[in-house]
């Protein structure tokens, strides 16, 4: 029984995903952890598993954390909209993401595109 459990847990752990940098670009594919609007017009997506912020450097990023991706509501209001939507869906149907991430906003990647996977 204990070998099972600790098969199951290896199982659950190899499925989270882990956003990965390529020169110019970082792109995750997995889940919507969380998802957060605040007061300042800052939509982040939280991801399955954060990556190291150092990571970022890879495509030319300065992170302060790499938990989260951003979306700034005010830079483009159309793409805030149906990013939010998208991800807010994909949470609630436990479907996984894609995204690609160019820049930095606050310390975080800046979302610009997104997928929902099948």
């Amino acid at each position: 029984m204990k070998k099972l459990m600790m098969l199951m847990l290896a199982s659950f752990t190899a499925l989270a995903s882990v956003p990965v940098c390529y020169d110019g670009y970082c792109q995750y594919h997995g889940k919507v952890s969380r998802i957060y609007v605040n007061s300042v017009n800052l939509i982040l997506l939280y991801f399955d598993t954060a990556m190291d912020p150092g990571e970022g450097s890879t495509a030319s990023m300065s992170l302060t954390t790499g938990a989260a991706a951003a979306v700034k509501m005010s830079d483009n209001p159309e793409f805030a909209k149906l990013f939010y939507s998208t991800a807010l869906a994909a949470q609630a149907c436990q479907r996984n993401v894609q995204i690609q991430m160019r820049g930095t906003i606050s310390g975080y990647m800046k979302i610009d595109r997104i997928w929902l996977s099948e």
